[in-house]
């Protein structure tokens, strides 16, 4: 029987940490004696929505909006009328949730190019040296484990390899019904775990990000009728979700023990301002975020918070609700007194900024800063707005209005204050290995671009440059739909108007590697790497169309040049232990294969390329259990499935052979494959007639293989009843019918072209 092997590019670095020293002296607090405490220790629940804007909640004034669960939590608790986030970009925002700290100090400016440094102090770090059970579930590949805000959680579940395969661009997700799914069953299992040695359970710290609101939107049509837009529909699926963890609480009967705290990272413009979505621009349609906290024990009910509040005032205000230190090595400030009423609210500067401006299109960067009802937002061309008559920030004051002028002035220098005192807290940012995957998907978003981009723009206002970056999403969208030619034409305007656009040559790029044409995608890949050298992705790709026109050599110097630059880039690690086994050099490819799981042991396909080498090397039971983890996390993998049945089979596991063999004609009913591996598990079984049947099944598929019907071994016996020299007759006949209509249709391309 033939052995069927093949390959797949596979992609994302893994990074792991030390623990930092200071763990071990703030572990102490787990021990101290809770002498008088009769009640126990708060919980934490932490839930962010991603995408989501204040005004289309209920409790927020939206009369349409679907969202009971967090209406209902705004009057168990207290809703922040004035919540505004550090930045419209995921990963910067969460940064800054997590730490306490704006984007400037913790280093994390932008999804993709970055992660949060080991030296970042998070809440979870601080939660579980003080005894919490820390627990995350991320519903997007934009916050996988990589980008390093798994520090302080002892699980981070990022598992999303089981979840559909994204589109071309888009970034691969996980519904927020099954995120929340995991995280009650989650709760289920703290709560079943056995007590402490005072007979106390350990409160828990859940983070659960939901991912849901974020475009492509992908409700039902029942859900869609319901909402006025497909946004509010996906706002009303979150609720839900929020709902399913609210409800394990009460189940569990520790609602009004947790602090609740639910959020969002940034908002979405819908259009305002003529932005589509987010990250570039930052006024209040993308920056300002519902904010609501629950906990009876502490905070009152249906109340109001009309004060300034900041994504970065979150860390303290939870240290200080738990009676925990750390609060004041944050950029944030303690709220506590004033949400519960104790103190009036204190005048917070509320600082945004967006560098994907500057990162991830080569325009200038924009910071801006909302204080005393005004907005202040530094730009080639500033704006200041009043906020109290304009809250749609419609009416740029500046430089007409010279009482607006002095404001901005006052403004900037608040808004220079806090980029002074975040440099100096400047944490070092980790730079993250660029996966293909995470960077074409992040290159759709407008979220990673490289730096000669960032030349040939360099100074552009955004204002200026929305129509390019329009353009720019409008090309991807075309290429998703697989209309080449119009993408192509709109990223030549592109290149036309900046010429060193290295995400536009890319995309060009990319568009014709999709359409099977490797010397084109080489050309824009070369001239691309002409613009900006240090481009891991782009060697790697370099290195794919390489292998794809069986060049070993000059796919392993691509693969070696994007690791010099990404030491980390387990694209380029697997790719290389593909290079290796193609060679025949079996051990040097499991050393390649053996460092891409090292990097990132959650990656499927990285088993698989060891499974497949297993496999030849005739090491079946080793081959069974790789091929068994791919599909763990890609159940639809047909090739695995066909190749853990024929080592099952090899090893001797009949009935498991049997079952992964149904298993892949299910998956592909049209496919010859697992028909033809069945009829040989039977006539090895003993039952030759059995055989004869299933290979009649090959009279309705394209079979190419007859000769293999000829000299099989498993098939000695099947050859010798009556039936099968009609039946092979047959499926050579049909076999030489349609080799000859491909050789006419291939004559017939060579004509036409």
């Amino acid at each position: 029987m033939d052995r069927n092997v093949q390959f797949h590019i596979i992609s994302g670095p893994f990074r792991r940490r030390r623990t930092p020293l200071w763990l071990c002296a703030l572990a102490a607090l787990a021990l101290l004696p809770l002498a008088g405490c009769s009640r126990p220790r708060l919980n934490v629940l932490l839930v962010t929505l991603d995408t989501t804007r204040a005004d289309r909640i209920g409790c927020y004034g939206f009369p349409l909006a679907r969202t009971p669960r967090l209406d209902r939590l705004a009057r168990e608790g207290v809703r922040c009328a004035d919540a505004v986030s550090a930045a419209p970009i995921t990963l910067p925002a969460h940064s800054s949730i997590l730490t306490g700290l704006y984007p400037p100090a913790h280093g994390v400016r932008d999804n993709g190019s970055y992660a949060l440094g080991d030296d970042a102090v998070t809440l979870a770090e601080r939660l579980r040296a003080a005894g919490y059970r820390t627990q995350a579930f991320v519903s997007a590949l934009v916050l996988n484990r990589r980008y390093n805000l798994v520090q302080g959680f002892q699980g981070y579940d990022d598992d999303l390899w089981s979840e559909d395969e994204p589109k071309l661009f888009m970034i691969r997700s996980r519904p927020g019904e099954k995120t929340a799914a995991r995280a009650a069953a989650w709760l289920d299992g703290w709560a079943k775990a056995p007590p402490g040695p005072a007979g106390r359970r350990r409160p828990f710290f859940l983070w659960m990000h939901l991912f849901d609101a974020h475009q492509p939107y992908r409700v039902s049509s029942a859900e869609r009728l319901l909402s006025p837009t497909a946004y509010d529909a996906e706002i009303a699926v979150l609720d839900r979700a929020v709902g399913r963890v609210l409800d394990e609480l009460d189940r569990l009967r520790v609602a009004d023990d947790t602090l609740v705290i639910v959020t969002a990272d940034h908002g979405e413009s819908l259009g305002d301002h003529g932005e589509k979505t987010h990250a570039v621009f930052i006024y209040d349609a993308t920056v300002r975020v519902p904010l609501l906290l629950r906990c009876p024990r502490l905070l009152p009910r249906d109340k109001v918070y009309t004060g300034p509040v900041r994504s970065v005032d979150l860390v303290p205000t939870v240290l200080a609700a738990l009676k925990l230190p750390g609060g004041d090595q944050t950029q944030g400030t303690d709220l506590l007194p004033a949400l519960r009423g104790e103190a009036p609210p204190p005048e917070l500067p509320q600082y945004s900024e967006s560098l994907l401006s500057e990162v991830g299109f080569g325009m200038a960067p924009l910071y801006g800063l909302r204080s005393g009802g005004f907005k202040w937002i530094r730009a080639p061309r500033p704006e200041v707005y009043d906020l109290r008559r304009d809250p749609r920030e419609l009416k740029n004051l500046y430089p007409g209005d010279r009482d607006a002028v002095r404001r901005g002035a006052r403004l900037d220098r608040e808004l220079q204050a806090i980029l002074d005192d975040s440099r100096r807290r400047g944490l070092a940012p980790q730079k993250s290995p660029m996966d293909k995957e995470t960077v074409e998907s992040l290159q759709a978003l407008g979220y990673l671009a490289p730096r000669t981009t960032r030349q040939a723009m360099q100074g552009i206002d955004p204002k200026d440059g929305m129509p390019l970056y329009t353009k720019m999403e409008d090309a991807r969208h075309l290429a998703q739909a697989k209309r080449w030619e119009e993408s192509e034409r709109l990223l030549r305007e592109i290149l036309q108007a900046t010429p060193g656009n290295v995400s536009a040559v890319n995309i060009l790029a990319l568009t014709r590697m999709r359409q099977g044409d490797w010397a084109g995608a080489r050309a824009f890949y070369l001239r691309s790497l002409a613009l900006d050298p240090r481009q891991a992705r782009v060697h790697a790709m370099l290195g794919t169309v390489s292998l794809l026109e069986d060049d070993l050599d000059g796919a392993e110097r691509s693969y070696r040049q994007a690791l010099a630059i990404t030491p980390g880039f387990v694209e380029a690690l697997c790719n290389l232990g593909m290079v290796a086994a193609l060679r025949g050099d079996e051990a040097t490819a499991q050393a390649w294969y053996e460092k891409a799981i090292a990097q990132d042991p959650q990656f499927p396909r990285v088993y698989r390329r060891l499974a497949d080498l297993y496999y030849e090397r005739g090491e079946f039971g080793k081959a069974l259990v790789n091929y068994e983890k791919t599909l763990a996390a890609e159940p639809n993998d047909f090739s695995s499935v066909v190749q853990a049945g024929n080592s099952a089979r090899h090893k001797g596991d009949a009935t498991t052979a049997a079952t992964f063999f149904a298993r892949a004609a299910r998956l592909r009913p049209d496919s010859w494959i697992p028909v033809y591996n069945q009829a040989c598990l039977a006539a090895v079984a003993g039952d030759p007639g059995r055989a004869l049947d299933l290979l009649q099944g090959l009279r309705g598929k394209t079979f190419l293989r007859t000769a293999l019907l000829a000299r099989d071994a498993d098939l000695g016996a099947v050859r010798r009843l009556p039936g099968f020299a009609p039946l092979f007759s047959d499926l050579r006949a049909r076999e030489a019918q349609e080799r000859r209509r491909r050789s006419a249709e291939a004559e017939n391309d060579d004509e036409i072209g």
